[in-house]
């Protein structure tokens, strides 16, 4: 028994995305944050911030709603006006973060703000919103990019955080299912516990699959195929956006999927072989139970074999 889109974003409603006001309700957090911290940026010279961005799941519309007790991320991007020679010290860029906090949150516990490989994260405890500043130094001569620094002393990648807020965007326009599938993808790695494969990747894993064979015909049809592409590729082939990306691309890593503003960012590169072997064989056993369920003509055990991939949270009624 196959389940229709109405079946599917009923369960997309009641479990995977947050409830009806809450995004808004984050948003304008991160916006009386932003604000708080741009008025003191204003009044205290020393501090060498040029601007705040929001980013991340959050902003992109993509977010799970979190298990009861954890907190919603958000990403904001601080670009900081350094030099690019200081675009490596990424305790200089995180002291600059956490002096800022500490001004502008005084009241705060000192383990409220946590050090974290990219971001210097500021945990809002009563409202369930944990923010994650990401330092960004910008690139004078490329406006939009900026390089953010490595926490394994690999050297600074270049990107454009509103370059890839708008690609997302174009993408989510041109299949009105791509949200749904990102979330119903990102539930599935969660309850496989899949840590190496990152929500940026599952979004351009999706994107890419959309720009090769359209639009998503439906929910079942579109994260069926999510999970019939993990298992046939293997993740073993490169996924780019722009012509000869992936000719071009001179890394060797398991898994090679580029970064739509920039070609030779490899956003995948710290999945590991046996990461990509675990992904991929977690896909085929997703697969190989979706295909089952629908062959099912009794309700109740295609519901029981959706379980088995996305948990037992997962129904379709209300």
């Amino acid at each position: 028994m196959q389940l229709t889109d109405s079946e599917l974003n009923t369960y997309v409603r009641l479990v995977l995305k947050l409830k009806p006001g809450k995004r808004a309700e984050y948003l304008e957090q991160v916006d009386r944050l932003i604000e708080l911290m741009t008025k003191r940026i204003n009044e205290e010279s020393v501090f060498t911030v040029k601007r705040f961005r929001k980013a991340g799941s959050l902003r992109k519309g993509t977010v799970l709603r979190p298990a009861e007790g954890k907190a919603v991320d958000a990403d904001v991007a601080v670009e900081l006006n350094v030099s690019e020679a200081e675009r490596d010290d990424l305790d200089r860029l995180h002291a600059i973060l956490r002096d800022l906090l500490i001004v502008v949150y005084p009241q705060k516990k000192p383990e409220d703000f946590e050090v974290q490989p990219y971001t210097l994260g500021l945990v809002f405890h009563t409202s369930g919103l944990a923010v994650d500043l990401v330092p960004v130094v910008p690139i004078p001569e490329e406006p939009g990019y900026g390089w953010q620094p490595s926490s394994k002393g690999e050297d600074p990648i270049k990107t454009s955080i509103s370059g890839q807020l708008t690609f997302i965007e174009d993408t989510g326009k041109a299949d009105a299912r791509y949200r749904a599938l990102v979330r119903l993808a990102k539930r599935w790695r969660n309850h496989e516990g899949l840590k190496a494969l990152r929500s940026f990747t599952i979004e351009l894993i999706l994107a890419g699959i959309q720009q090769e064979c359209g639009p998503a015909p439906g929910l079942e049809e579109g994260i069926q195929r999510f999970f019939l592409y993990v298992h046939r590729s293997g993740l073993q082939e490169a996924i780019g956006f722009e012509d000869g990306a992936t000719d071009d691309y001179a890394g060797n890593e398991p898994v090679v999927i580029l970064d739509p503003v920039n070609r030779d960012n490899n956003v995948a590169r710290r999945i590991t072989e046996a990461e990509r072997v675990e992904i991929v064989e977690a896909a085929r056993q997703a697969w190989e139970t979706l295909c089952y369920a629908s062959t099912h003509q009794n309700r109740g055990d295609t519901l029981e074999l959706w379980k088995e991939v996305f948990g037992r949270s997962f129904k379709v009624e209300e």
